[in-house]
């Protein structure tokens, strides 16, 4: 079989051949007739004529058969030996013929470049397959190869890879824009072929050339964003009103809105919403980072959390409506729910009872405790770095960055198949994803006095629909991110029981959740929540100025537990009276007492608000007439104002027990002229006998029995 990469070829080979006789001996009269160019074979005995002196009919036919070859095979032909002149290795862009190419490293290619890049290698090696050949120049190669492929001649894996480096077609100017613009194109090629052979990847700069975009002007970028990147978030028409006076003012040319709008659809979110959103919403923009907990075992670290249930239920002191608080700390390697509790409000009361829950089922202490930074979360009580109650443990309490929930994921997607699967089956259900119209309604009939006739439900059905629904979660739930495991299996798997050997008792757990505070004794004395108590010993043992840890219980506050602040116990302090309270007061009544005294102020500010929003109220009653009080009680001497004032609460419970039937209010009797003038005739009233008046009947009868009157001279001074 015919060799077409040889060169040299022998009578028997060619024989048949387009353009050469059908026998051997033919070949070999016309090569002595035509003086070929021949050699001895290098193995064997004949002769060997030379591609270059074989007629161009068989010539092209040779070459047709290396091309085809080339492309279908895997490796490059090697080519005949040159001596090439050291030169330096190109860089990143090249320019050969009037044509730019960037390297393939530095260009960012796209499928289109991927498919002309592979074209391209198979032509060339095509090509370079044609020159070993026939020992030709590279452009004899690339003018049979065009002809070949212009004519459809070629196999069918150069023709396709030909189509693909085609770019721009032309619609008259026949199959591949015609032989001289092929030829063109595959010379182009093989230099830059060239050129990737000495930067070492015979494929770096077979890339397509195209135009590079110029972009947007960066001042019309700056302004569109100065104007656009607002806390306020205006729209990209209001941001392009402002813009163009203020390029104006600097005496530039605005752009259309058209381009504005081109611009703000280019930018990525990062660069255009940096300034627009803050806080969570900026962070959601940033790239995604999960955190691995693979290397933990359960119990290493806690996540707690507090959820406003999405429900109303009856408030478990007065009855009415309201939205608790529930708490729950889960072990993050597991997504097993550990502890939980329910509570009236956020405090460090709810989430010390879920701790105590947590470590009293778990009977374990965390290394790590991770919550947010809420007052119900980083208080005193549990994160005072002395007293606290983790501090006490040794346990770490981390907090995330304020603002930012997307750090506590592990636990906000909780809820979504716990608390609020469980909120949607309560009739009180205020869930934001219900109906709005609906739960409107709900709200305005639970306002009536007769709550509109929903059956709210009870705090203690609450309780225990929690704590199924935990146990259904723990038991059931088949976590996506456990590999279809329940929380308890997993967390069984991943526990270290070692853990669990040193952990909290029963009596341990009752001490460590009652909170502590540090105070001063004052001779003997410490004051607590309003309370005040005692312990005589303390004058005697503590250095002046000294201070204590005070332990307390939540529910009695008959007496605290005294420590140093090395934690030596030193006894308990009983409640020795206070000057404000006439009873001890327990801190959760405290509590009680502080969360009703805000609502009242804060109910006291809607309404001075709601009154000042009337403004200035006219009253249109008629005001009653104004009766003048005379205080005579300094001008009766003796016993006449006893007397009187006695005569006055007796008449006043006379008139309350027998009240006078008020007279009818028609038309006023007609005046006779006898009647006027006997009022006009009537004396003035003095002093005396308007005192008589005013203190009854009683009054005058014992002053005309004793035969005087009292005098109204007021003492000097």
């Amino acid at each position: 079989m015919l060799d077409p990469s040889k060169g040299w070829y022998s009578a028997q080979e060619l024989a048949g051949l387009p353009g050469m006789p059908s026998t051997d001996r033919g070949v070999k009269k016309a090569a002595q007739k035509n003086l070929w160019s021949s050699r001895s074979k290098e193995r064997g005995k004949g002769i060997e004529y030379a591609l270059i002196a074989l007629p161009d009919e068989t010539q092209k036919h040779i070459l047709g058969l290396a091309m085809d070859a080339a492309g279908t095979s895997e490796a490059l032909p090697v080519p005949a030996a040159r001596a090439l002149p050291a030169v330096k290795a190109p860089g990143d862009v090249v320019v050969v013929r009037g044509q730019v190419r960037k390297s393939a490293a530095v260009v960012q290619m796209d499928d289109g470049g991927r498919a002309y890049q592979d074209a391209a290698l198979i032509l060339c090696r095509a090509v370079e397959a044609a020159m070993a050949a026939a020992d030709c120049s590279t452009k004899r190669a690339c003018a049979e190869l065009a002809e070949r492929l212009v004519a459809g001649d070629a196999r069918p894996e150069l023709q396709d890879a030909a189509l693909r480096t085609y770019l721009k077609p032309r619609k008259d100017s026949g199959l591949l824009g015609g032989v001289t613009a092929q030829i063109g194109r595959l010379q182009r090629m093989m230099a830059f072929y060239e050129q990737g052979r000495l930067a070492g990847d015979v494929g770096l700069y077979l890339v397509p050339g195209k135009k590079e975009k110029t972009g947007h002007d960066p001042v019309h970028v700056a302004a569109f964003l100065f104007f656009f990147c607002r806390p306020t978030r205006p729209p990209v028409s209001e941001a392009y009103r402002k813009m163009v006076p203020y390029l104006a003012e600097k005496g530039l040319q605005a752009p259309s809105y058209a381009t504005v709008t081109r611009i703000e659809n280019s930018l990525p979110v990062t660069v255009k919403y940096r300034g627009r959103v803050t806080g969570s919403e900026w962070r959601a923009l940033k790239p995604y980072i999960e955190r691995d907990v693979s290397m933990f075992h359960s119990n290493d670290i806690w996540v707690g959390d507090g959820h406003s249930f999405k429900a109303k239920v009856q408030h478990p002191i007065h009855g009415q409506p309201f939205a608790p608080e529930i708490t729950v700390i889960i072990d993050w390697v597991s997504r097993k729910i550990v502890g939980w509790s329910v509570a009236l409000a956020e405090s460090t009361v709810a989430v010390s009872d879920a701790f105590r829950h947590a470590q009293q089922v778990t009977r374990a202490r965390p290394l790590v405790y991770y919550s947010d930074n809420g007052s119900g979360q980083t208080g005193k009580t549990i994160d005072c770095p002395v007293a606290g109650t983790l501090a006490r443990q040794g346990i770490a309490h981390e907090t995330g960055i304020p603002g930012n929930p997307q750090a506590r994921g592990i636990i906000e997607r909780l809820w979504q198949v716990t608390l609020i699967p469980l909120a949607r089956t309560y009739p009180t259900c205020t869930w934001r994803g219900a109906d709005e119209n609906a739960t409107t309604r709900m709200l305005k009939l639970l306002n009536r006095k007769d709550q509109g006739g929903i059956a709210i439900p009870t705090f203690r059905q609450l309780l225990d629909d929690v704590a199924r629904v935990v146990d259904e979660y723990n038991l059931h739930h088949a976590h996506r991110e456990l590999d279809g495991n329940a929380p308890e299996d997993e967390y069984q798997a991943r526990l270290d029981r070692d853990s669990i050997v040193f952990g909290p008792s029963d009596a341990e757990l009752a001490a460590l959740w009652m909170p502590e505070v540090v105070r001063t004794p004052q001779r003997g004395r410490v004051s607590l929540f309003g309370n005040t108590y005692c312990k005589g010993e303390l004058v005697g043992t503590l250095p002046e100025g000294a201070r204590v840890r005070v332990r307390y219980d939540l529910h009695d506050a008959a007496r605290v537990w005294l420590l140093t602040m090395d934690g030596v116990y030193l006894g308990e302090a009983r409640w020795d009276g206070h000057r404000e309270a006439a009873f001890p007061i327990p801190k959760m009544d405290q509590l009680r007492a502080q969360r009703a005294a805000g609502k009242i102020r804060r109910g006291e500010k809607i309404i001075a608000e709601a009154q000042a929003e009337l403004g200035a109220v006219l009253d249109v009653a008629p005001a009653e007439p104004a009766v003048p009080v005379f205080d005579l009680s300094m001008e009766l001497h003796g016993d006449a104002y006893e007397r009187a004032e006695a005569a006055r609460i007796e008449a006043e419970a006379a008139a309350r027990a027998n009240p006078l039937p008020l007279p009818e209010l028609d038309e006023p009797a007609p005046v006779t002229p006898e009647a006027e003038a006997k009022a006009e005739a009537k004396p003035e009233a003095e002093p005396f006998d308007l005192s008589l008046y005013l203190y009854g009947d009683l009054v005058d009868a014992e002053d005309e029995e004793n035969g005087h009157r009292p005098s109204f001279k007021r003492a000097a001074g």
